[in-house]
């Protein structure tokens, strides 16, 4: 293999990996709970960040600034307490004490840190907590209503 090539094949290889890098570095972002992020706050400011926690019972305040829905909440964990903004949509099982992931940057407002949330996801308990037994089994261990059991039974093709 000439000199040349190698060179050239030397030179692809490092613009990749470096577009590579590049590329990656912007969009990734830490995954923290609350007191994490609280512990030393500093060390995240304007950086992405995905903050793990429950909102705060009586901290949602929503309102419609220039046409935008705008919420500010606390987010809550181990006695640690971090305060959110976020625009537009929410998810359906956002409320009082849901447990919520919100995703953005962490600022300083009037000395203290507030996450500018660009998006918000909320857990909803029934999806995975099991449906409960007496829903799924009658007494004699067959599908219950949940089932859809207590539908009428359509005849066979025989019985007509």
């Amino acid at each position: 293999m000439s000199t040349t090539r190698k060179l050239i094949a030397t030179v692809t290889v490092l613009a990749t990996l470096a577009l590579l890098w590049y590329s990656a570095r912007g969009h990734t972002s830490h995954y923290k709970m609350v007191d994490e992020v609280m512990v030393a706050y500093d060390q995240w400011l304007g950086r992405p960040l995905r903050v793990h926690g429950w909102v705060e019972v009586g901290s949602i305040d929503e309102r419609i600034v220039d046409q935008q829905s705008v919420r500010t909440f606390v987010l809550a964990e181990k006695g640690k307490r971090l305060a959110v903004r976020s625009t537009g949509p929410k998810p359906d099982a956002f409320r009082d004490g849901a447990e919520v992931v919100a995703e953005g940057r962490l600022v300083l407002e009037q000395g203290a840190p507030v996450l500018i949330a660009t998006g918000l996801s909320a857990k909803c308990p029934s999806k995975y907590e099991g449906a409960h037994r007496d829903r799924l089994f009658d007494d004699s261990g067959t599908m219950g209503e949940a089932w859809g059991s207590s539908s009428p039974k359509r005849s066979s093709p025989a019985s007509r």
